[in-house]
């Protein structure tokens, strides 16, 4: 997926999140504050009601009293007819003139889908906006990323001095900015302004030291001294290689300016102590390659494969090594056995020494619903790497059909042996009829 793409599906998903949480939260408080405006508006429009339950919680605290011992009956009882006068002097003194008004929070909890609605709105608009102020929305645009990758093709002499010249701009107001300095020193060497360019590396080495920065600024010193590296740049490939001996920039420019200077054995020598570093699928190995067989061709020594054909040699020799020692055949049921043997019975088809230990050498298993088989035996199926098929002059080849799937034999189970068999036997026909015995 798109790395554009994975980001905003990533971010509204987490906005989806949070605005879900929102709105539930929203609108659990909107009933709450409506059942509390309700109780509210209760009191207001009934007082009497409102007294009541005040009387009640009242006469409820009382039996809790007596019930604890803290009050004796009389005491109750008193306690009981003093509420209840107050009660009644209360109702008495109350103004039937006065009209019940409901409370303004109820209108506002009446309408919690207005205040969601506006959350849904708002959230996403801001979060766009900020984006927009504070983030980078070209990164979103997988075109203008491409292009941005691909301009370097298209870069003309103006664009690579109108980038010089934000970039001085931008670095004196930003002059720690080591990112800055090694964008504006690659620039300048674009464009052939080699002074320029080793100072601007030598600031961004100042704020970071980099051995491949200091490489890169090696081989700009040698470009301003016309292409050779006395002095400073040998001193600096020098250094790298001696705190790193496998640094294959250095290993590849120390070829390059040895070469340079006409001293072919030395940039041999760099150049096999890389070629040994890098990987065969590497995209550096060929041109590598190519640079050693001109090295050779100078000092008229012959030439060595390539590496990639050195590989594949060295891939269809151990090939051949393998089959050479392997042993294949076919194993096949009588039909007899057909009804007898299930398709989940394990087969085992195995070699084990012809005399002394029965532990097998190279080993393969499927089960019978795979029957008829072909199999090949060799190294790779060894159960010990320590004792291989291709270390035995002879051996015998065994198939078991198990019905338990246990590596020792069991009593049912079918099979068949042939031997002595030597490794790089073809085509052997195994077929198994009832017991374990020798094929003909």
């Amino acid at each position: 997926m798109n790395p554009a793409l994975a980001f905003i599906y990533v971010a509204v998903a987490m906005m989806a999140v949070v605005l879900v949480v929102l709105s539930v939260a929203l609108w659990r408080g909107s009933q709450q504050g409506a059942r509390l405006a309700a109780h509210q508006a209760d009191a207001i429009n009934d007082p009497a009601k409102a007294n009541a339950a005040v009387y009640r919680d009242q006469l409820a605290e009382l039996d809790r009293e007596y019930v604890m011992g803290n009050l004796n009956y009389e005491e109750l009882k008193a306690a009981r007819d003093e509420l209840s006068e107050r009660l009644l002097a209360d109702v008495a003194g109350l103004d039937e003139t006065v009209q019940p008004t409901a409370p303004t929070s109820t209108v506002v909890w009446q309408k919690p889908w207005l205040s969601i609605a506006v959350l849904v709105f708002v959230v996403p608009v801001s979060s766009m906006l900020m984006y927009s102020v504070l983030g980078e929305p070209a990164a979103l645009d997988p075109m203008a990323l491409k292009q941005g990758v691909d301009s370097s093709a298209e870069v003309t002499p103006e664009k690579l001095t109108e980038m010089a010249t934000a970039l001085t701009r931008r670095l004196q107001d930003e002059p720690n900015s080591m990112e800055g300095w090694v964008m504006l020193g690659r620039v300048q060497r674009a464009r052939g302004h080699f002074e320029e360019s080793a100072e601007a590396f030598a600031k961004a080495l100042a704020l970071s030291r980099d051995d491949n920065l200091s490489i890169e600024r090696a081989e700009v010193l040698a470009q301003k001294n016309g292409g050779s590296f006395a002095g400073e740049p040998w001193s600096i490939i020098q250094r790298v290689l001696t705190a790193d001996p496998h640094h294959l920039n250095a290993l590849f420019l120390a070829g390059s300016a040895s070469y340079a200077e006409m001293n072919f054995t030395t940039a041999l020598r760099y150049w096999e102590r890389a070629r040994e570093v890098v990987p065969a699928d590497s995209p550096d190995a060929p041109e590598l390659d190519r640079a050693i067989a001109e090295a050779r061709n100078k000092l008229g020594l012959p030439a060595i494969p390539p590496r990639a054909a050195e590989a594949a040699a060295n891939l269809q020799a151990s090939q051949a090594t393998l089959a050479a020692t392997s042993i294949s055949g076919r194993v096949t049921l009588v039909k007899e056995l057909k009804g007898l043997v299930a398709p989940t019975d394990t087969v085992f088809v195995y070699a084990t020494p012809v005399t002394g230990s029965r532990m097998p050498v190279a080993i393969v298993r499927t089960t019978a619903d795979k029957l008829p088989l072909d199999f090949v035996l060799d190294d790779s199926t060894a159960m010990n790497p320590s004792v291989k098929l291709s270390s035995m002059d002879e051996v015998t080849v065994r198939v078991r059909i198990s019905k338990s799937g246990q590596a020792a034999a069991q009593p049912g189970d079918y099979g068949v042996s042939l031997t002595p068999v030597k490794p790089g036997s073809k085509g052997l026909n195994l077929m198994v009829r009832d017991t374990l015995q020798a094929t003909p």
